[in-house]
């Protein structure tokens, strides 16, 4: 049996290596014995040999947990899944293709949708969103802030008195700082806050975020957002339906375009007044919007044209994106 277990040159190193750490407490012929059982391969059997500190067990250990299969996270219907565990937590960002069901206004199933792994399922960075919030609230910012120097205030042209012989400190205009009414010094001027970001860095960021909504099970795709009328009445039972069984009414709907068939202008007046309910664009998809709600209501429509977006090359003569 030992010669047909060394028959290659790795089992022949194994078998070796196997003899000379058990060579101290046991012989051949038990070396040999150890090896009987069938129901063993014959490299589990000469690595059981071997100590648990040896090289040959750490990395057969490491291609026994490498090998095992990984579960496939299941995505069935929203309101009726249990929060995630910490466990599964470790399956999220590995590019898989997510399936979500499909729903009508009234949030009745009438099919299933896949999300894109390669936009709703990239690994979450909180260093990518936190760069990104910045870069859109400082280019939100208006800069206008001013105030007025001790030159643009007015009054102050004449020297309050003498220099000198009236026993008190020396002035040449009561506009200067450190009076009443003066001047400010040092004190802000009209000017931009925005700061560079690379677009490879935002498209990032926005697929992170996406990914956050799909992996929270916070995305619910529609067939269409249209109602049948704009009243706000209306629009407020839609979005009680979507949103059954929420802690709170948060969230930003999507649809394909402003004058879309998937939603258009009945659907931003009904929501006008409605409180936490923002409506967006396609085109329009940001991440401090996605951060800021808490449920992404998005069309179908509108999904195929963000992962449009999402995959454009940056630069026209390049081959990645």
């Amino acid at each position: 049996m030992l010669r047909q277990l060394t028959a290659s040159p790795l089992m022949r190193r194994l078998c070796l290596t196997a003899l000379d750490q058990s060579s101290t407490s046991i012989g051949f012929g038990a070396a040999a014995s150890l090896l009987a059982p069938a129901s063993i391969s014959p490299i589990q059997q000469l690595i059981k040999l071997l100590p648990p500190n040896h090289s040959y067990s750490t990395a057969a250990a490491t291609a026994t947990a490498a090998a095992s299969p990984v579960a496939e996270p299941v995505f069935q219907d929203v309101s009726s899944l249990p929060p995630l565990t910490l466990a599964e937590h470790t399956l999220q960002g590995q590019f898989r293709d997510v399936e979500v069901p499909l729903y009508d206004l009234h949030k009745q199933p009438i099919g299933n949708f896949i999300l894109d792994g390669d936009i709703f399922d990239v690994p979450i960075r909180r260093d990518i969103l936190h760069r990104v919030v910045r870069w859109q609230l400082a280019r939100r910012q208006q800069g206008t802030h001013k105030t007025k120097t001790r030159s643009e205030v007015r009054g102050g042209g004449r020297k309050p008195w003498n220099q000198k012989g009236s026993g008190r400190a020396r002035q040449g205009t009561i506009r200067a700082p450190q009076w009443r009414g003066g001047g400010v010094a040092h004190g802000p001027v009209p000017r931009t806050h925005e700061h560079d970001l690379q677009k490879r860095v935002r498209r990032l960021g926005l697929k992170c975020a996406l990914s956050a909504k799909a992996w929270e099970r916070r995305v619910i795709v529609v067939d269409s957002l249209r109602p049948a009328d704009f009243k706000t009445k209306t629009m407020d039972g839609h979005v009680a339906a979507l949103l059954n069984g929420a802690a709170r009414r948060s969230v930003l709907m999507v649809d394909s375009d402003k004058d879309g068939l998937d939603g258009g202008e009945n659907l931003r007046l009904g929501i006008a007044n409605l409180p936490w309910v923002d409506i967006l664009p396609s085109v329009g998809v940001n991440v401090y919007s996605l951060l800021q709600r808490d449920y992404l209501v998005i069309t179908k429509d509108a999904v195929e044209s963000l992962v449009g977006r999402l995959r454009r090359p940056i630069k026209p003569c390049s081959i990645t994106p």
